[in-house]
């Protein structure tokens, strides 16, 4: 180090034009005790550079009158919920997924034949329309509500679908299964991609024909565990998309939605977890299409849609009810208006004989989000701003600013708080597009979104060379 500042010292020696006080401090004599001065500040300098800053992170609240808004008026969401037939319940704003109406929202129980808006996105996604679907023995016994489909009995996948929904007919739902199955088993297997679900042998499937084009005539002759592991297989890949989604409190054992147990688990799910998936289904224009359709004939049979609230109240446009003895009657639908979307499930609503209760449920929520809830702008697009002072940086500080703007549906009881987080100090270097803080948004005291906030700007950290040039210009009095 004494070295390099001696030899720094005697370039700036011969190359810059000095002053008569600049002379006599880097005469010939003396450049030897600078070097030495130099070196000991560089020294002090290196030490200091690399060190850790270890400054505490703060939250800023901002103060002008946009970042905080208040809603008065009377509430009606609690009277709602508790004037409910059914036992669990949800209303969720689809956009967000924020439950505007919750009653035992997270309790998970039986959810019946809304199953099945699961079983049909995973057809949807996994399955190709126009394939030749096979009944086995096995979907050839399920119970009513049936399709009677016959052992070895061929279907397009396609008609199928219709059935799944438009009647709920839970022999189609294992058909569909199997037959859906079969095709995502051929697929891993030509990627030879050992996947999550199980699939790591072909001994474990030996009985599906290794094939790149799948036929499904053989499922006309399997037994019942062997029917079993491809059902297996489906709900496999029903369960992998609700934790994709989120659902964590979903498990899926059957695709109609029987009741059934495995392993201390039962097939359940909660209305939250309802409400989301069906959030996530409506986005499927085909998933749409199937569920509003009035009517559906194919071969010798023709179902006609069960959902009678598509009818019953205005701008539903999807739905799917259920029932078993342990799920009760159960409901899920989806309503928009162009400007809102809502999302209503209903679970464990009466028992027979109390059929019609998933209906006034369903009318009582909704006309209640109708009235109470509206698109609200939450926050404007460079309204909020903050200065981050930036620690061995080439720049002193940089300033933040959200670019896009928020809104959400809201009513006049909810009260919404707007925070800036973000550091009050950063250590160089800092980059452009790096994460830096949020924008945290509060709807009575609970977080509901928090939007990142990033830098929109490069600031290098100084270097040793910053260090010396800095030096020789502030005390030595050599020129930049």
């Amino acid at each position: 180090m004494y070295l390099f500042s001696y030899t720094y010292i005697n370039h700036y020696n011969r190359k810059r034009p000095m002053s008569n006080i600049k002379k006599r401090i880097f005469h010939k004599k003396n450049i030897k005790y600078v070097a030495v001065l130099l070196t000991l500040t560089l020294f002090v300098i290196a030490l200091t550079a690399g060190a850790q800053y270890y400054l505490p992170d703060y939250t800023i609240t901002t103060n002008n009158d946009s970042d905080e808004i208040e809603y008065i008026a009377t509430s009606g969401s609690t009277s709602i919920a508790t004037s409910l037939y059914s036992k669990y319940a949800c209303l969720m704003d689809a956009d967000t997924g924020r439950i505007l109406i919750g009653k035992n929202a997270n309790t998970q129980v039986p959810m019946a034949s809304t199953t099945k808006i699961m079983t049909l996105i995973i057809a949807l996604e996994y399955g190709e329309r126009d394939f030749v679907c096979t009944t086995s023995p096995y979907a050839a016994t399920m119970p009513d509500v049936q399709l009677n489909a016959k052992s070895k009995e061929t279907f397009v996948l396609d008609d199928l679908l219709y059935s799944l929904m438009l009647q709920s007919h839970n022999d189609s739902a294992v058909i569909i299964a199997e037959n859906v199955a079969l095709q995502y088993i051929t697929n891993v297997r030509n990627q030879k991609d050992a996947d999550i679900l199980g699939i790591t042998t072909d001994a474990t499937y030996d009985f599906v024909p290794d094939t790149t084009n799948p036929d499904s005539s053989f499922i006309g002759s399997l037994s019942k565990e062997q029917s079993k592991l491809l059902v297996k297989v489906f709900t496999g890949l029903m369960n992998k998309k609700a934790a994709e989604l989120g659902c964590y409190n979903t498990h899926f054992i059957t695709p109609n939605g029987l009741d059934a147990q495995e392993d201390e688990k039962i097939h359940s799910t909660t209305p939250r977890d309802l409400s989301i998936i069906m959030s996530y289904c409506i986005k499927n224009e085909e998933f749409l299409k199937i569920t509003q359709t009035p009517s559906h004939s194919f071969s010798r049979y023709s179902v006609s849609n069960a959902n009678a609230f598509l009818n019953m109240y205005p701008n539903i446009i999807s739905g799917k009810t259920g029932f078993t003895n342990d799920a009760g009657y159960c409901y899920v639908c989806a309503y928009t208006d162009g400007e809102r979307t809502f999302i209503v499930s209903l679970l464990a609503c009466g028992w027979p004989n109390n059929k019609t209760y998933k209906w006034k449920d369903a009318k009582k929520m909704l006309n209640y989000a109708r009235e109470s809830y509206f698109p609200t702008q939450v926050v404007e697009a460079d309204t909020l701003s903050h200065s981050i002072n930036i620690i061995n940086g080439l720049a002193d500080s940089i300033t933040i600013t959200n670019p896009l703007e928020y809104s959400m549906l809201l009513s006049k009881d909810d009260v919404v708080n707007v925070t800036v987080n973000a550091p009050n100090y950063l250590k160089a270097p800092v980059y452009n597009g790096q994460n830096i803080g949020s924008i945290d948004i509060y709807v009575n005291e609970e977080l509901h979104n928090s939007i990142p906030l990033y830098s929109g700007e490069n600031v290098d950290a100084k270097d040793s060379n910053y260090y010396i040039k800095s030096l020789l210009n502030q005390f030595l009095f050599i020129d930049k």
